[in-house]
């Protein structure tokens, strides 16, 4: 929610299973909460999104938008490395393997 649509004790309802004035519960993927599952998933869901995005750029007629998921893609390296997922997932584009150095 927005800062200006947050439940508050002026009337507004909260989200279905919270108090008002309470910050919404992260739900993950799976159901069980946290916002460590949905931080894995949204970390993973990036990566795989600007990896497809850039596996269908030319990186001569698109420099500047190759650069910009490259750089995307790196800045994920910590997070997926930090849940984890590099060590259970093999890249198989030498590229972007070479962008997380992997």
């Amino acid at each position: 929610m927005y800062p200006s649509q947050q439940a508050g004790p002026e009337g507004r309802h909260a989200a279905p299973g919270s108090m008002p004035g309470q910050p919404p519960r992260m739900v993950g993927m799976n159901g069980m909460g946290g916002p460590q599952v949905a931080s894995t998933y949204n970390a993973l869901a990036s990566f795989v999104t600007y990896v497809k995005a850039l596996e269908s750029l030319d990186r001569n007629h698109f420099p500047d938008e190759y650069a910009d998921h490259s750089d995307r893609i790196r800045e994920l390296k910590p997070f997926l490395r930090a849940h984890g997922i590099l060590d259970v997932m093999d890249i198989k584009n030498p590229e972007v393997a070479a962008l997380i150095g992997v």
